[in-house]
């Protein structure tokens, strides 16, 4: 959303529309990908954990979310998370420039927004939240952007919520690659349920117990004597690697000709 078009009574319809309220299926982002300007690809793409649409708006936002979705840390993720009460919960506004962040030519505030704020299970099952930011490298060369970064770290420091930015270095391209890959087998809903369960367990079976065999040739074998499609002995890898029936090394490409003994983990 360009700055000039922020006004008041944008930010009261916001409200009203309960923007940045909610939790899981029920959060509505603060801002949404038709509404918002930037240099980066918007995508939309439905939340396998929460259930509803999340609106990203850059490739290495989306990037961000895939990785973190395939945490099995984290329950809930809310993206554009607005610091509505930014100034009256940080008490020390000195060298803080909210002023770069308005409308130039009203003065009305805009909200600043963090990425994500992540609702995570710790290992004793409890759940507490964390706030994390994402930014190319190159970016935090910028003035304007250390700017809001320094806003965003007071503000969550002040709630007791850990806040971290990450960067596209720490955000690996295969792993998300990979991700992306294989969970679009958890959101088909095309394929009948009750055979996709069986027809996988059957290829498990297949993977354990012929280990020797390179991974290409088992699925073609898979497809031949179960008398199903083409592609159906891929799809339910697929399938079982993101349902983490099957672990593999999701940060390296997947290397068909390699023995299944050498892929799975």
């Amino acid at each position: 959303m360009a700055k000039s078009e922020w006004t008041e009574t944008k930010y009261r319809r916001f409200l009203t529309e309960g923007r940045g309220q909610g939790v899981g299926k029920e959060y509505i982002p603060w801002t949404k990908t038709h509404e918002f300007s930037s240099k980066g690809r918007a995508t939309r793409i439905l939340g396998i954990k929460t259930g509803r649409i999340h609106h990203l708006h850059s490739d290495l936002q989306l990037r961000a979310f895939l990785i973190i979705e395939w945490s099995e840390k984290v329950i809930d993720i809310r993206e554009s998370f607005p610091l509505i009460d930014v100034k009256t919960v940080i008490d020390d506004h000195e060298e803080l420039r909210f002023d770069k962040f308005c409308n130039k030519e009203t003065g009305d505030q805009m909200v600043i927004t963090t990425n994500f704020l992540l609702t995570v299970k710790n290992t004793d099952g409890n759940e507490n939240h964390i706030a994390r930011t994402v930014k190319n490298s190159t970016e935090l060369t910028r003035k304007i952007t250390l700017e809001k970064l320094e806003i965003e770290r007071r503000y969550w420091f002040t709630k007791g919520v850990e806040w971290k930015v990450i960067t596209d270095k720490q955000l690996p391209r295969q792993l998300a690659k990979n991700i992306e890959w294989v969970r679009d087998t958890l959101l088909d809903q095309e394929r009948d349920g009750m055979e996709k369960e069986q027809l996988s367990a059957i290829l498990h079976k297949y993977l354990l117990g012929n280990s020797d065999i390179g991974l290409r040739e088992l699925l073609r074998q898979f497809d031949k004597t179960e008398g199903v499609p083409k592609g159906t002995g891929l799809y339910l890898f697929r399938y079982l690697i993101a349902k983490k029936e099957i672990r593999i090394d999701m940060n390296t490409a997947i290397d068909f000709s390699k023995k299944v003994s050498g892929l799975l983990l």
